[in-house]
């Protein structure tokens, strides 16, 4: 299955390193400037966050779906949200890269609502380089 959104970068940590980072489901906070707070029920796969980000009303809730052996985290949004998009599933696939560092693999399945599929991928593409940029503590250099 095609994914809807694709982000492939390489990054200058180790493979474990960035998967440690990512598999603090809780602490996603640490890596971006604009979420505003992270609520945990639970933990490990089955786990929850509300993430609240700053000027959008509703929090999202995101279940962890999989962690499965320091290389693959997929994770759901389960409520509403005002975001332009509903049915959003991740994967994140981790893999050692040839001369050192993580190949990063962060692609996502969703259905657009109120826009087109271009603006949502946009959206999300935007966000997913953020993100790998802020795990790896690569953002700004």
């Amino acid at each position: 299955m095609a994914y809807g959104a694709l982000v492939e970068r390489t990054v200058p940590l180790s493979r474990g390193e960035f998967f440690a980072r990512l598999a603090d489901f809780g602490g996603i906070d640490k890596f971006m400037p604009e979420i505003e707070s992270v609520e945990m029920r639970g933990d490990g796969v089955g786990a929850v966050r509300t993430v609240r980000i700053k000027g959008i009303p509703v929090g999202m809730e995101e279940r962890l779906e999989a962690l499965v052996d320091g290389r693959l985290l997929s994770y759901s949004i389960i409520n509403e949200t005002p975001l332009p998009m509903e049915r959003y599933h991740a994967v994140v696939e981790l893999d050692d890269a040839p001369g050192g560092g993580t190949r990063v693999r962060w692609s996502s399945n969703w259905v657009a609502k109120g826009v087109d599929d271009a603006t949502v991928r946009d959206m999300l593409v935007g966000l997913y380089e953020r993100l790998i940029a802020g795990i790896a503590g690569t953002r700004g250099k």
